[in-house]
């Protein structure tokens, strides 16, 4: 077999018999065959990615629900993903403050009064932020929040999307049982101010926070929560 022309890698051959037929040769022909392996292994290389994605399953995360008298201060976790029930908008359940609420709101009935969810519930993001001195209540989605001088720890509601790179917990972590004076609902120490200052005493339930006793010209009532 003789080559006769070798134009652009293919050569013009003949066989014996007068049939001619075209090989590859030379240098262009070693860049071609380079070039398919590379699709080759290119093409692998992505297919076996593939099956490896669908190999890999990530765990499932799973969201706690809880129930619309929860409040935030009984919750230890800063920030977290729950589900609320339906009928969170029912007033036994309080909420004070406005947008940023004192932790010892209820969870579902803040993110209901602040408009992230409605009164049939859903899914919400939590996320804990430091107390204020001071919480406005208002009127908002159906929801009558109430006003407190200061708490020690608020917190904002957000629609449930996660950030990333933030593993949210699945399992709530609940802070312990509270001390006995709190439990049984009288002030462990009651401390006195001035009776011209608007506040003149704040109760101390225990560990669990103040509530301040506010004066006015009707008959002074504690309420104890």
């Amino acid at each position: 077999m003789e080559e006769k022309n070798n134009l652009d890698g293919i050569c013009d051959a003949e066989k014996p018999k007068g049939k001619r037929i075209f090989i590859l040769c030379g240098e262009k022909f070693l860049k071609k065959k380079i070039a398919f392996f590379k699709q080759v292994l290119l093409v692998t290389g992505v297919h076996s990615n593939k099956e490896t994605s669908k190999k890999i399953k990530r765990p499932k995360f799973t969201v706690p629900q809880i129930n619309c008298d929860v409040k935030a201060g009984k919750i230890i976790n800063p920030e977290f993903i729950v589900k609320c029930p339906a009928g969170c908008q029912d007033p036994k359940f309080h909420v004070y403050g406005t947008d940023v609420y004192a932790s010892y709101s209820s969870v579902c009935g803040a993110a209901v009064h602040s408009g992230v969810l409605d009164n049939s519930g859903g899914k919400i993001l939590v996320r804990k932020v430091a107390g204020l001195s001071g919480y406005k209540g208002s009127y908002s989605n159906g929801v009558q929040s109430l006003s407190l001088p200061r708490w020690r720890e608020s917190f904002i509601v957000l629609e449930s999307k996660p950030k990333k790179g933030v593993t949210y917990p699945s399992a709530l972590t609940y802070s312990s049982s509270k001390s006995p004076a709190a439990q049984a609902g009288k002030c462990s120490r009651v401390i006195e101010s001035k009776p011209s200052e608007s506040i003149n005493a704040r109760c101390v339930l225990g560990d669990s926070g103040e509530i301040n006793i506010l004066t006015s010209q009707a008959p002074l009532v504690l309420a104890i929560f």
